[in-house]
């Protein structure tokens, strides 16, 4: 035995170790490369909501997520460079002798779905307050999560002193190339997985301003750490042990009854992850919609962009900074023998960087009492 086999050689772990920050590893990527924010839409046909809503009201939605890669820094699916090193051969050879190798670049294969189920619950106030009513609402999902991961890394040749014997050398590279390849599939055999449960807490006030032609939301959400979530290798449904606030204002303005324009900027202000104490760097979102009303219902488009415009702290991964641009369509009508109001929307990743990529589809349906 040429090589012990009980200790791979140091690109073997390197490499593993940026499989394991990738894709869906929440450990080592700031937010599992993704942000605490709808990505599916949250305009949608309820721009053209009336204006005098009030009291209570519920809904639930069905999230399905779909990822099909996760981005680099380039736009182009992860990678990581794996540094050079030596391979240490069996005593008493001479370290002098040890064959040496440069570095190699892996990349990542990241995939996974999430089907989500979200039960929300709000409430308008009667009274008015500056014009406006005030808004409380309560936010609770449910999820399932799958990942799978794959890497593409080329073993390095290992460079030799001329001493050393072709035999030995065309031994220690075979075994060094099994091992290079076996410690990467075991790693990343530990990332992937199935995984339920309940996600994340959001709480959400705000106050609302509507009359015939213009519609003011002005509020934040408040999202708490309830969802399970482990630093150790595998999925998780929580986004990690930290605090987000989101500050949040929206516009929807009717130039006739039959058509609506609207706009929602969101930011959100992360806290530090108590468990790895990484912190994601604060992002903010922009999202407009355009919809015109037929006679099954609102039908229109809705756009979607997020980005950091902070840099990561204590990330492997350096500054790391999420950016996502996502379109779609959205439809809503009324159920009428329940009197509720049904939506459907999708959106597709059209560019990300240091982010994941995919479609997002989601039904939802509210009802007010």
């Amino acid at each position: 035995m040429l090589i012990h086999p009980h200790r791979p050689p140091f690109p073997v772990r390197a490499l593993a170790a940026a499989v394991l920050a990738a894709g869906c590893a929440s450990a080592q990527a700031a937010e599992d490369f993704q942000l605490r924010y709808n990505l599916a839409g949250s305009l949608g046909g309820e721009i053209f909501a009336p204006p005098d809503l009030e009291g209570l009201a519920g809904g639930i939605a069905l999230t399905r997520v779909d990822i099909r890669k996760v981005t680099g820094d380039d736009g182009h699916r992860l990678t990581q460079t794996v540094p050079g090193g030596t391979v240490p051969l069996p005593a008493p050879t001479p370290s002098a002798l040890y064959p040496s190798y440069g570095p190699t670049t892996g990349r990542i294969d990241a995939r996974g779905s999430l089907l989500q189920w979200n039960l929300a619950l709000a409430w308008l106030s009667q009274a008015r307050y500056g014009g406006g009513r005030l808004a409380l609402a309560v936010n609770l999902p449910y999820a399932t999560k799958k990942q799978g991961f794959g890497a593409d890394a080329a073993t390095p040749a290992l460079n030799w002193h001329p001493a050393v014997p072709a035999a030995t050398q065309a031994a220690v590279q075979a075994q060094f190339g099994a091992q290079f390849q076996r410690g990467i599939t075991d790693q990343l055999a530990a990332e992937g997985g199935r995984v339920s449960g309940i996600g994340d807490l959001e709480l959400h006030a705000g106050w609302r301003h509507a009359d015939a032609q213009l519609r003011v939301l002005a509020g934040a959400s408040l999202v708490l750490p309830t969802g399970r979530y482990d630093a150790q290798a595998g999925p998780d449904i929580g986004f990690g042990n930290f605090y987000t606030l989101r500050p949040v204002a929206q516009v929807v303005y009717l130039p006739r009854p039959d058509i609506a324009l609207a706009g929602r900027v969101t930011v959100g202000l992360n806290t530090r992850n108590h468990d790895n104490e990484l912190r994601s760097g604060n992002w903010a979102s922009l999202e407009v919609a355009a919809g015109t009303m037929t006679r099954l219902g609102p039908i229109g488009v809705h756009v979607l962009q997020a980005q950091q415009f902070q840099d990561d702290s204590g990330n492997r991964w350096g500054t790391s900074r999420y950016r996502s641009t996502n379109a779609g369509l959205f439809w809503t009508t009324r159920i009428p023998v329940v009197d509720a109001v049904l939506t459907l929307q999708y959106m597709a990743t059209l560019q990300s960087r240091n982010a994941k990529h995919g479609t997002y589809s989601q039904v939802r349906v509210s009802k007010t009492f």
